[in-house]
């Protein structure tokens, strides 16, 4: 591929970013795993209730197929812009530096807050659950206790906390000791997953009776009654209905185009970042599927929305009404239990260090451009990582996770209109390319045409219809709280803040003498 426009030497900040290519392409696929999150499948399902006669699982493959279009425009254009910050890079060269700046730093923002959000996750779909499941195999009150502790503010607080500042030091000490860390804790996620498809697949096949072990836990008859209180479940098939559920599996599966943010450190960036976010698409959305599809047939659909359905307190059983709760039950084993959790607590977890190596890049690329204090550009001369962006992107984080934990202001979809912005953006910027900077795109390794149209333009249109219905049905679904007055405000505050932002660093920087916007005219410094 050749380079579009070559940095000017003395132009940016400083003469180099400071970070190693060390990231392999099954690197990139585990880190589009953690961004995916399948445990965020515990909420899709919970969610399902709000749409009768939706099908789960092909919303899922549209959103995985529209997905692929907007996986392909980001990858194409890290490979044209192959620089660490993701689509500050290239939006900012291709459309207009204020709109990458505010594209990034509205996803940047919300990528923080959800390493919060997401810390707290874990202790409610992940630990809380595990406990009160193993609590009602054994009878012992203790795990019982430990399961509320966790679900309470001050443990969803405490265990955030400790998950943000381990996350910080991980990736504080460079991404080559983080992803094998990553790697070895996906490898398990996957041998988790596989325990427990193998579970539903027995279940469903009559080897396991989730009802009758639901019955003996909860009382004689338990099962029938929420069944009968969820006969919703049982509608038949809609259409509209299903395209409006697409909102859930795309808050998960589009998430992996966000290893653009260390294209910097990719090896072989082209191919990597191409293969890394389609096959990491691919199979979660494969797995979401697959766990989708016998969740119904176990459990059953209406039994599913009736739990779902029940007011607080009038479940049957002292734990939550969640899949990973469900699926021990089904199991009727300790060992299975704890087997079956480890695929929810690790995408959750490693999701914590995913969202954070987002932001720390981006911010290190507006410290490179001037456009942020060059301080968040700093990079650790002994862990190639930017450490003042990655104690920044830490105390934002707790400070979300503490929003989350001990006040209602915010809910689990309250970022997502702030995220599907730049997705909108991105959609937009791979249809522009090839117009707006066409000799950087006839130089490039991505000029493939369609009939005489510019394939990444297609891509970008279909992204765009996707990604632009979910944004607009963000304004409208109050399921899960994604068009709340207090989240609304806040994606507003901070695109404002973010066009205030540029234009003011526009006007420093120039009056101090930089060449601010000659910089956008080159691509960073690597």
């Amino acid at each position: 591929m050749s380079a579009p426009v070559p940095a000017t030497k003395g132009l940016f900040t400083r003469a180099s970013s400071g970070l190693v290519r060390e990231v392999g392409v099954g690197d990139v696929v585990f880190y589009g795993w953690g961004q995916i999150t399948l445990g965020f499948i515990i909420f899709t399902i919970a969610a399902w209730q709000f749409y009768p006669g939706a099908s789960m699982e092909l919303a899922t493959v549209a959103v995985t197929l529209g997905g692929i279009a907007l996986g392909l425009v980001y990858a194409l254009m890290s490979s044209v812009y192959p620089r660490s910050g993701g689509e500050y890079v290239f939006l900012s060269r291709v459309l207009h530096p204020a709109i990458g700046f505010v594209a990034s730093v509205s996803f940047a923002f919300w990528e923080t807050f959800y390493t919060g959000i997401v810390a707290a996750f874990l202790a409610i779909f992940g630990f809380s659950p595990l406990f009160a499941t193993l609590a009602l195999q054994t009878g012992n009150s203790s795990l019982a206790d430990i399961s509320t502790w966790f679900a309470s503010p001050i443990g969803i607080f405490v265990t955030g906390a400790i998950t943000i500042l381990l996350a910080a030091t991980f990736v504080y000490r460079g991404l080559s000791r983080y992803f094998t860390i990553q790697r070895i804790g996906m490898w398990l996620v996957a041998g988790s997953i596989l325990v427990t498809l193998g579970v539903l697949v027995v279940a469903a096949a009559g080897g396991l009776s989730f009802k009758a072990n639901f019955d003996a836990l909860a009382g004689a008859g338990s099962y029938d009654k929420i069944a009968a209180a969820g006969a919703a479940g049982n509608a038949p098939f809609d259409l509209g209905q299903t395209v409006q559920f697409m909102i859930w599996p795309a808050f998960s599966i589009w998430f992996a185009v966000a290893s653009v943010s260390l294209s910097g450190e990719v090896k072989n960036v082209q191919r990597s970042q191409l293969v890394g976010i389609l096959v990491a698409m691919i199979t979660m959305g494969a797995a979401s599927i697959g766990l989708m599809f016998f969740s119904r047939v176990v459990f059953g659909s209406a039994f599913l929305v009736g739990a779902g359905s029940l007011a607080a307190g009038q479940f049957p059983l002292a734990a939550p009404a969640y899949i990973n709760v469900f699926a021990g039950i089904a199991g009727g084993n300790v060992l299975l239990t704890i087997l079956m959790s480890v695929w929810v607590i690790g995408t959750i977890a490693l999701d914590v260090g995913a969202t954070m190596i987002y932001a720390t890049r981006a911010m290190l690329a507006w410290g490179i451009d001037g456009v942020a204090p060059t301080k968040l550009a700093d990079v650790s001369e002994r862990y190639n990582s930017p450490t003042w962006a990655i104690a920044t992107s830490a105390v934002v984080a707790i400070a979300c996770l503490a929003l989350y934990a001990f006040t209602s202001l915010v809910a689990i979809l309250s970022g997502f209109m702030g995220l599907a912005i730049t997705f909108v953006l991105v959609s937009i910027g791979g249809i522009a390319f090839p117009y707006v900077r066409r000799g950087v795109f006839e130089s490039s390794a991505v000029a493939f045409r369609v009939a005489g149209v510019p394939v990444i333009s297609i891509l970008g249109v279909i992204s765009l219809v996707f990604t632009g219905y979910v944004f607009y049905r963000l304004f409208l679904d109050s399921a899960f709280g994604s068009n709340q007055p207090f989240p609304i405000a806040m994606t507003i505050v901070v695109v404002v803040a973010a066009v205030a932002w540029f234009y003011g660093a526009r006007w420093y920087r120039s009056r101090h003498g930089t060449e601010f916007d000659a910089r956008f005219r080159e691509i960073p410094v690597e």
